[in-house]
């Protein structure tokens, strides 16, 4: 759970670093209306797709993270020779004899 905040306070912070260094940039570039326009519509361009590479690999992790631990609890389960409902089945067997 840690290592998820630690993920998203990364991912905050490098986008908003990246907007604001590319905004600080663009305003204190020399250049005319049309030329800033465009540089804005490319940079934003640009962001929105690493934006979308980004989401993708977090994705990706979260997928892995989600096989280890059922794979980590299934290997749990093997070791001790019982599945989460067997318990309450066992109990009731022995209230019947």
């Amino acid at each position: 759970m840690a290592e998820r905040k630690v993920v998203k306070s990364f991912l905050f912070g490098a986008l908003s670093g990246a907007a604001l260094g590319a905004a600080a940039a663009l305003l204190f570039a020399p250049k005319s209306g049309k030329e800033l326009r465009k540089d804005i519509a490319d940079t934003a361009q640009v962001v929105g797709t690493k934006t979308a590479d980004l989401g993708k690999a977090a994705g990706s992790a979260a997928q892995t993270v989600a096989k280890k631990s059922a794979d980590w609890a299934g290997g749990v389960r093997a070791k001790f020779g019982k599945k989460a409902g067997d318990n309450e089945t066992a109990s009731a067997d022995d209230e019947a004899i």
